[in-house]
């Protein structure tokens, strides 16, 4: 039935939705009710899903393949389940919460571990090679410098490519309560603390500090990043982190000059731009999606809302052929779903 799956909605950029599908993740040991899934990656056709579940007692990373039908798809525990704690909290040699993944250039798997509340395990990054079974590769204790309550808010990206053939250099992570970013370099295995700095308000020289809430890069590799008043802002050029590592605590300090571009529709989730540098983002407030074409200059009639609706949007993504999809935590009704004529 299709009650049991996470519902999918996909539209084009142009065309508003055409079609629904789901993935079976009964299959994976989760029941209807005790799950919520949060975020998506993919990797060509297969799909790899964060979930949030209640009972704190199954696998939270579940591999899918992309829908090619109407029918709920099936799904697997990623790697495998003796990967995951199943409840043991207290084991943090395997996945508590898998929180955000995304896939390099090398086809490696980068999963966020935030922990689940009251553990004693801090936040982690856990690697995984698609190419070679799935092996795990390396583990990366973020405790030192992400916070067991910083993670509600966490949003985190991996940067994008650097220039010619460099592949991805850093992850970055907003902790939702500092006027900062903070960078993992992924070479050197260094963090770095990015402040975050504006000339706000208009005919002021004071610079203000910026509460970052969402951020994502443009197709120069700038950093564009929303506050939680809804103000959107931008690097001049591609974001560049610099600096040598300190011994004592493997953290790095320095200042990010931003300037304002203007106003969204309201808080920004799950910003992302096409390869025409067109802005799409999600007001989670109202269940908006909304496109905004001129990072320049911006007002309320530069933001277009190109789809409404009353659920539960977590993250927009494109596919291979530049559609762009919404990601429901919510398995819709059959009033809700539309067919292809």
């Amino acid at each position: 039935m299709v009650t049991q799956g996470v519902l999918v909605l996909g539209f084009l950029i142009v065309v508003l939705i055409l079609a629904s599908d789901a993935w079976l993740l009964s299959e994976s040991g989760l029941n209807e009710s005790s799950y919520k899934v949060r975020h998506l990656s993919m990797h060509f056709p297969r799909v790899f899903l964060s979930v949030n579940v209640e009972g704190n007692d199954a696998p939270t990373l579940i591999e899918a393949q992309w829908p090619v039908s109407y029918f709920p798809m099936p799904t697997v525990v990623f790697p495998q389940i003796e990967v995951h704690s199943m409840g043991d909290h207290d084991d943090c040699s395997l996945v508590q919460q898998a929180h955000w993944s995304q896939v390099d250039a090398l086809s490696r798997l980068w999963v966020m571990d935030i922990g689940f509340p009251g553990s004693t395990c801090s936040p982690r990054l856990f690697v995984f090679d698609l190419m070679r079974n799935n092996a795990e590769l390396l583990r990366i204790d973020c405790g030192h410098h992400i916070a067991a309550n910083d993670t509600q808010s966490l949003t985190v990206q991996m940067g994008p490519k650097g220039p010619g053939c460099e592949h991805e250099r850093h992850i970055y992570f907003i902790l939702g309560k500092e006027a900062e970013l903070l960078a993992y370099d992924i070479l050197e295995q260094t963090w770095h603390r990015l402040s975050l700095e504006s000339n706000k308000y208009e005919n002021m020289n004071q610079s203000f500090p910026i509460k970052p809430v969402d951020f994502t890069f443009g197709i120069q590799g700038e950093l564009i990043l929303s506050d939680q008043d809804g103000d959107l802002y931008s690097t001049v050029d591609r974001l560049e982190v610099e600096g040598k590592s300190e011994l004592a605590t493997n953290s790095i300090s320095s200042s990010i000059k931003l300037t304002h571009l203007g106003s969204l529709l309201g808080s920004s989730r799950s910003m992302i731009i096409d390869n025409f540098g067109t802005l799409y983002y999600v007001i989670p407030k109202f269940g908006a999606v909304v496109r905004c074409a001129k990072l320049a200059n911006i007002t309320a009639e530069g933001n277009e809302i190109i789809y409404l609706t009353s659920k539960n949007i977590q993250q927009i993504f494109f596919t291979s052929n530049e559609a762009l999809w919404v990601l429901s935590d919510r398995v819709l009704n059959a009033k809700d779903m539309c067919f292809p004529s």
